[in-house]
């Protein structure tokens, strides 16, 4: 297989750097989330250059040290991706090239099996105000290398470690009524889609109970809403009396099919004991209502900035909700591909 353009531009930019900087490893969970626990399941490693100090390069492995992800990050901490990444499956071949701007997919990816045969073309393009990543499928080749979507308009039918599914493409969105299946999750779907647009969906779990859904996915929730959330925060956050001590940190914890909140990383802090004063505060509040996707409540990531105030002994809630409000429109940053 020819080196593609993206492939070119990441390996480009790679060898551009004159010299590295020392290099970090952090092991990995199956979330891909850092943990110090031995069954970790993937190794991240992560490089900087010299004249590139807001620029790194993130390589993912198996615990077998097989190359899985590489990718240009603007962040050290934690995976915020501006620019190419490219998957690999464990043989070394490309899986998967994607474009990311602002760490949202957007522009061309191109997908192959593990052959090398051509698998799919997809235009991807990220709306800002609904906050999702809108697909266009081109072009489809199955298994058996018949072109089965031709510019946008033909069947569909793939299955990967994780998900079934197939249905109608139309102008390269889905269209009418398309089945599939969670391989691993075992439980069935069927949804309605009118020229892409997400009608409704029945997913039917092992048990064969029927699970109707509105919305492919959604994000978990503080139980008693966002603005309770923060009030709670701002009752409970022990700001340290540190004359001038001011500034934002940063966590990432994770909210499990039952709504707890589990491994939690300070990200970021601004010392003090600052950090882990927010994962005490934040982990004390209990449970959220969990994400689902399909109806089915999944494990989400999420990283979350509190910010803080020296002249105050405590946070205050209103203040804090409507400064995320202006960071974001959504102040819970939830990480593309992270529903489990």
């Amino acid at each position: 297989m020819k080196t593609s353009l993206l492939t070119f531009i990441l390996l480009l930019s790679i060898a551009s750097y004159s010299q590295i900087i020392q290099p970090t490893r952090y092991n990995l969970d199956s979330l891909h989330v850092i943990t110090y626990k031995p069954d970790f399941k993937y190794i991240r490693i992560v490089e900087n250059y010299d004249n590139q100090p807001n620029l790194f390069i993130f390589t993912e492995f198996t615990r077998e040290e097989k190359m899985i992800m590489r990718a240009i990050s603007t962040k050290k901490e934690e995976l915020k991706i501006n620019g190419p990444r490219i998957d690999y499956y464990e043989n070394g071949n490309e899986k998967r090239e994607s474009n990311y701007v602002d760490n949202n997919l957007s522009g061309k990816q191109i997908d192959w099996y593990e052959n090398k045969e051509e698998k799919s073309e997809k235009e991807i393009t990220w709306d800002p105000i609904k906050k999702i990543s809108k697909v266009k499928i081109v072009q489809f080749w199955n298994k058996d290398k018949k072109q089965t979507v031709i510019d946008g308009n033909g069947f569909y039918e793939d299955a990967d470690d994780d998900l079934y599914e197939k249905g109608e493409i139309k102008n390269g969105e889905k269209q009418g009524v398309w089945e599939g299946k969670h391989l691993k999750k075992k439980y069935s779907f069927t949804e309605n889609y009118n020229e892409g647009k997400f009608i409704s969906g029945i997913s039917t779990d092992e048990n064969n109970n029927q699970i109707p859904y509105g919305e492919e996915c959604s994000k978990p929730h503080p139980a008693k809403g966002m603005e309770d959330f923060y009030r709670h925060i701002g009752r409970n956050f022990n700001t340290p009396k540190i004359e001038g001590l001011q500034g934002k940190i940063y966590l990432s914890f994770v909210v499990d099919e039952n709504g707890n909140l589990t491994n939690f990383r300070v990200l970021r802090d601004i010392g003090y004991g600052t950090g882990l004063e927010g994962i005490k505060t934040v982990s004390s509040y209990g449970k959220w209502v969990p994400g689902t996707m399909r109806g089915i409540p999944v494990k989400v990531m999420y990283s979350l900035p509190i910010t803080i105030k020296a002249t105050q002994a405590s946070l205050n809630a209103r203040q804090i909700y409507n400064e995320q409000l202006q960071r974001s429109n959504d102040p819970f940053q939830t990480n593309n591909n992270t529903f489990r």
